[in-house]
């Protein structure tokens, strides 16, 4: 039987992806949703400008009413909540009895929640334990982090990592709707994100860290937001203790494909990966480009390319709520 899933804040752009990504599953169901107060009453499908490109809405959640996210009765909820209204409102429904898959930024650094990536981190899903309340909050990492902590995971193996360089590329979704001004952004970079960098900095050390500690390698990072529809972009410079060679790098990265399903894509040619040549609709993939050596051999540089509303977002909370039912 499916298990019935609360999505809260469910006419916003993660809202809908998750709604695509849970259509035909077998394991979920979304039997409740959740918006503002201004949509409390209506059916879905009169207040959600729905965007998704390739799947139309699903008539039984386009037919569903909007409730208060105070209100929902499922055990599963899903929370895409703006970070400020996630960390009163998941508190509450957690301390009532929920299981909070949370997008938000709220909970994510607090020591007694995991933020889980399963592939990388999947027993910190054992600080649930230490979480006084009835219910419980498992988070998902930022969009960026994501992406690049993913790509970092492998590469641990190979050596002590000593620094991390981390430029993004982030895509106008990102942003949420209707995001960033189109005056600001078409042919425009914008150097700088509210609170992004230092989010992928500590977010990064806690995911690649121990159950109760963080990695120690120290990292910079810089990011951008780029008129670029879907995904985020980054190049990562590695700085290891010894030289690593490449070759190295790419058996780890095979060895993880084949505990992970090809999880992560290689792109040989110079001119790829590319968001809107390489990402699909529902790409939980990490697309990597231009492995090789920084200037000397103890450095890795490459470039990363993620989803951001996939596995950034909406299939990230969904990919904890299957690791969620594996701790269980």
């Amino acid at each position: 039987m499916s298990i019935s899933v609360a999505l809260l804040a469910a006419t916003g752009m993660v809202g809908q992806k998750v709604i695509a990504l849970l259509q035909n599953s077998s394991h979920f169901k979304i039997t409740e949703l959740a918006a503002s107060e201004r949509c409390i009453g209506k059916e879905y499908n009169k207040v959600c400008e729905w965007r998704e490109p390739l799947i139309p809405l699903p008539v039984y959640v386009g037919a569903m009413k909007l409730k208060p996210v105070t209100e929902v009765v499922s055990e599963f909820v899903i929370s895409c909540l703006p970070s400020d209204v996630a960390e009163e409102v998941e508190f509450k429904l957690s301390s009532g009895g929920k299981i909070i898959f949370s997008n938000a930024a709220a909970f994510r650094m607090h020591k007694n929640v995991p933020l889980l990536i399963p592939e990388i981190n999947f027993s910190h899903l054992s600080l649930l334990k230490q979480q006084k309340t009835l219910g419980k909050i498992i988070t998902n990492p930022n969009c960026a982090a994501v992406g690049a902590a993913l790509a970092l995971a492998p590469l641990m193996s190979l050596g002590t990592i000593e620094h991390v360089s981390i430029i993004t590329l982030q895509s106008t979704s990102g942003a949420g709707y209707p995001g960033v001004s189109s005056l600001d952004l078409i042919g425009n970079v914008i150097p700088y994100i509210e609170d992004e960098a230092s989010k992928i900095t500590e977010e990064i050390k806690k995911i690649l860290g121990g159950v109760n500690t963080y990695a120690d390698f120290t990292v910079t990072t810089n990011v951008f937001r780029v008129p670029v529809l879907y995904g985020h972009f980054i190049t990562l410079h590695v700085k290891f203790k010894h030289s690593i060679a490449t070759k190295t790098a790419m058996e780890e990265y095979n060895n993880w494909n084949a505990k992970f399903d090809d999880l992560f894509v290689f792109h040989e040619r110079e001119d790829r990966p590319q968001p809107i040549r390489d990402l699909t609709h529902d790409d939980m993939r990490v697309h990597i480009g231009h492995l090789k050596h920084g200037e000397t051999n103890d450095i890795l540089s490459l470039v990363v390319l993620s989803h951001n509303l996939v596995r950034g977002a909406a299939g990230a909370v969904i990919a904890n709520m299957n690791a969620y039912l594996r701790f269980m």
